[in-house]
Parts: C-alpha cells; sequence; structure tokens
C-alpha cells in the first residue's frame, strides 16, 4: 500500500478556496508546502509501521516453526493436530474476552444457519491447512519443507483456473517452470523427500487457497473486521481440528506418557498456542501496511532465515545441489510474482480509469472525478476490512500459515 494514498486524500479533501474558487498565488504555495510536510509524515509513518509489522511477523512466525519442530521431534509429541489446536483455542479465547469487555463490539450478527453455511467451511479448511501444515515436519526436515513451500503460487493458480478465475500465460508458465526445475533439483538431492509428505503439503496449499476464497466472501460481501471474524471462525476451526485429534490422535494422545508430558511442562505448549494467535495479527498487520507482494517477498526471506536456523538448531543438511534448486525456484516465484503484480496493477488502472470515466459522464468536474476514485480506491486499501486477500481478490499466499 502506498502511503501517499493517504495524503491525497486529506490534500483532496481540505477546501480550495471560498466558495470552493482556485486558490491564489499564495495559498498554493501553503498548500504545497502542506503536502510535502505530510507526504513526509506519511512516508515516516508507513516505513516505521512496515518495518515494525515485518520483524514481527517474522519472529513470531520462525519461533513457531521452530518450536513445533522442537515439540513433535525432540521433545517426542508427535500430535500435530493437538498442537494446532491449541492456536484456534487461544484466539477465540482472546476474540471472545475483548468482545464480553466490551473492547471489540460486533457489528454483524450471523444466525446459525448463516454461520453454517458461510462459517463452516472456513473452518473446515483451516483445520486441513493447520494439521496438514504441522504433519509435514514428522515427515521431513525443516529446511527442505520452506523450500517446498514455494510451490505455493502453483497450487494457488491451478485452482484459479480450475474455477475460471484466471487464464495460463507464457510469462506465468515461464516462472512456474523454473519453480518447477528449481524444486525437482532440490528434491533430486534430499535424502529426506517424502512423497507422502509432498501430497501433504500440496493438500494444505490448496486448503488454505479455498480457506481464502470463504474467507474474502465472509470478511469481504459481510464487513467483519478481523476481530470479529475470529469470534466466529475460530470455533468453527477449533471444531474440526478436533474431530481430527479424535479420529487420528487421541487413542496414543491419552496415554499416561504423552498427555504428562503437557502436564509437567506446560510452557511450551501455552506458548505455541499464544503464538498462533500472534502469527495471525502480524500476517494481518504485514499485508494491510505493506500489501501482499511485500508479503511474499518477505516469505521468502523469512523461510531463508530458518532454512539457516534450522541447519544451526537441528543439524539439518543443505547440499550444494539442493541450494542451487532452492535458487533457481526463488527466481521462477520472482518472475512470477512480476507477472501477477503486474496484470493486478494493470485491472487495477482499468477499474480507476472506468471510475473516472463514469463521472464526467455523469456530469462531475475532472478534478472532482480523481479525487472521488482517488478516495473510495484509498479506502479500499486503508481502511479495508479484508486485508488477508489482494485487492483483485486472490489468496494473499502462503504465508499466512506457518
Amino acid at each position: 500500500m502506498c502511503p501517499y494514498a493517504c495524503v491525497w486524500r486529506v490534500v483532496m479533501s481540505a477546501p480550495m478556496g471560498s466558495a470552493g474558487m482556485a486558490d491564489t498565488p499564495r495559498t498554493s504555495v501553503k498548500r504545497r508546502a502542506k503536502m510535502s510536510d505530510a507526504a513526509q509524515e506519511a512516508s515516516f509513518t508507513y516505513h516505521a509501521k512496515m518495518i515494525t509489522y515485518l520483524l514481527a511477523w517474522s519472529l513470531v512466525s520462525g519461533l513457531i516453526i521452530i518450536l513445533n519442530n522442537w515439540l513433535m521431534n525432540y521433545n517426542d509429541f508427535p500430535f500435530p493436530i493437538a498442537l494446532s489446536a491449541t492456536g484456534p483455542l487461544f484466539s477465540w479465547i482472546v476474540s471472545a474476552i475483548l468482545v464480553a469487555s466490551g473492547h471489540t463490539k460486533l457489528e454483524r450478527e450471523m444466525t446459525f444457519k448463516t454461520w453454517i453455511r458461510q462459517v463452516f467451511p472456513i473452518g473446515f479448511f483451516t483445520a486441513v491447512t493447520y494439521a496438514t501444515g504441522n504433519e509435514l515436519y514428522l515427515f521431513m526436515s525443516v529446511s527442505f519443507i520452506q523450500m517446498m513451500k514455494s510451490l505455493s503460487p502453483i497450487v494457488v493458480l491451478c485452482l484459479l483456473v480450475a474455477f475460471k478465475l484466471d487464464v495460463f500465460t507464457a510469462p506465468k508458465l515461464f516462472g512456474i517452470l523454473l519453480m518447477t526445475i528449481g524444486m525437482l533439483v532440490a528434491v533430486h538431492a534430499e535424502p529426506s523427500f517424502s512423497l507422502f509428505g509432498l501430497l501433504l503439503m500440496l493438500t494444505g496449499e490448496a486448503a488454505e487457497a479455498m480457506r481464502m476464497v470463504f474467507f474474502q466472501h465472509l470478511l469481504g460481501a459481510s464487513q467483519f473486521g478481523l476481530i470479529e471474524g475470529l469470534f466466529y471462525t475460530c470455533p468453527a476451526n477449533f471444531f474440526f481440528l478436533c474431530v481430527g485429534v479424535a479420529l487420528f490422535e487421541e487413542s496414543e494422545l491419552k496415554k499416561p506418557e504423552n498427555y504428562n508430558k503437557v502436564l509437567s511442562n506446560p510452557a511450551p505448549y501455552f506458548l505455541v498456542s499464544a503464538l498462533g494467535f500472534l502469527v495471525i495479527l502480524t500476517t494481518l498487520g504485514v499485508i494491510q501496511t505493506c500489501g501482499s507482494l511485500t508479503f511474499k517477498a518477505a516469505g521468502q526471506v523469512r523461510n531463508i532465515g530458518i532454512i539457516v536456523i534450522s541447519i544451526i538448531l537441528f543439524g539439518d543438511k543443505v547440499t550444494v545441489v539442493q541450494a542451487i534448486g532452492y535458487a533457481i525456484n526463488v527466481c521462477g516465484f520472482a518472475a512470477y510474482q512480476v507477472v501477477k503484480t503486474r496484470e493486478d496493477l494493470q485491472k487495477l488502472q482499468k477499474e480507476f480509469e472506468n471510475s473516472i470515466d463514469g463521472d464526467v459522464d455523469g456530469g462531475g468536474s475532472g478534478q472532482q472525478s480523481i479525487y472521488t476514485s482517488s478516495s473510495n480506491s484509498s479506502n479500499v486499501n486503508v481502511n479495508s476490512k479484508t486485508p488477508l486477500l489482494d485487492t483483485v481478490g486472490s489468496p494473499a499466499g502462503y504465508g499466512n500459515t506457518p
């Protein structure tokens, strides 16, 4: 998001002079000075928020990955679905406290029938995303999982094409080809590669994309805020994760040697649940402040950092061939994002021009048309309650899930 959109709204909403007349040369100079000061202030605020959110998100999302891996593989607690359930439970408790205390007001009432139709699918796909994401750490190394996450644009694009929301183009296919070649090189040199693990990752990425589609409908059409959205969605997430625990983990989890680990040392398990909540909030902050493209790029940088940390802490082995394959994969990811961003900007520009043409045809002045379109566009980006999605409605990316 560009910080100067906010400045444009402030400046254009200021009166131009008495009775709407144009500024005199003196007042025009003062207006330009105010515009410059406002632009500098907005730029400083924007960059301060951007750095803060990026650092916070990188820290908490990296910590939860490392902590989950430690609990499952080194603390001998191989229950990824149960660990995943702690995040939605903690998030709902926090959101319920905020609602009960009056800090957050429920702006929309939701009937049980509407909740079942709109929220229950979100709960299912979120549960699948979280469970498969954590299950991966039982089959492959942390470093290799971070490499494979670069394949998420391929999964998202294939789903969008399947639902006729996007089309294959030569530039996109070039980026996908690079990502595929890079991953094949990395997979060939990975001793811990698991086909079942790869299927888990693809399932999780597909569920994440579907979750975003339903989130767009819930938080977009219904205009729910984030905390309000958590208040309604987290019970559904927790329900489906509990179903997963009952089906796949309950018998082993009920053994004294397993649940006593939580009772004797609850701190790391409580920390996992708190980090899950913080990941949601900081993800929102990054996308709302910086936009999804910066978020995806930051995810790549974070993944590289996690790979380095996992080599140091867990002794993961990364060969030269793997590093080359991952580098090719990142290049393909960058090429795809450049093409996708260019398409998004063209769509936004076309919508902007159509808006201006509509205002002009409706009898408004050219300057007022520009202001109206800019203001509307800024409202979408600054005050939008659907920051988990790109402005054109495509999924915000794999980074939403740790």
